[in-house]
């Protein structure tokens, strides 16, 4: 076989191979970029939760204490005042 010849088959298939590779990597990347996407979405979607839990949970908190409180409105409080120094 003329050495020429040998040269175009090995460019040739080595050509193709990069298209391949890049089109793979490509591909790769391109998926990646999307899945990051979705978990920023989740992630937001994570947080607008958390700040109602948040807030329902102050919520509940407070109307806790005010339970509590006319629980045991009955008991007087003695508050001892600090001593000024």
């Amino acid at each position: 076989m003329d050495s020429f010849l040998k040269m175009d088959i090995f460019f040739f298939i080595a050509t193709a191979e990069t298209l391949v590779l890049t089109a793979l990597v490509g591909l790769v990347i391109w998926r990646l970029l999307r899945i990051l996407k979705h978990i920023e979405k989740i992630a937001e979607i994570a947080g607008a939760e958390a700040a109602h839990l948040r807030d329902d949970a102050a919520y509940m908190r407070g109307k806790m204490v005010g339970v509590l409180e006319s629980i045991f409105a009955f008991i007087p409080r003695s508050r001892k005042k600090k001593k000024e120094e």
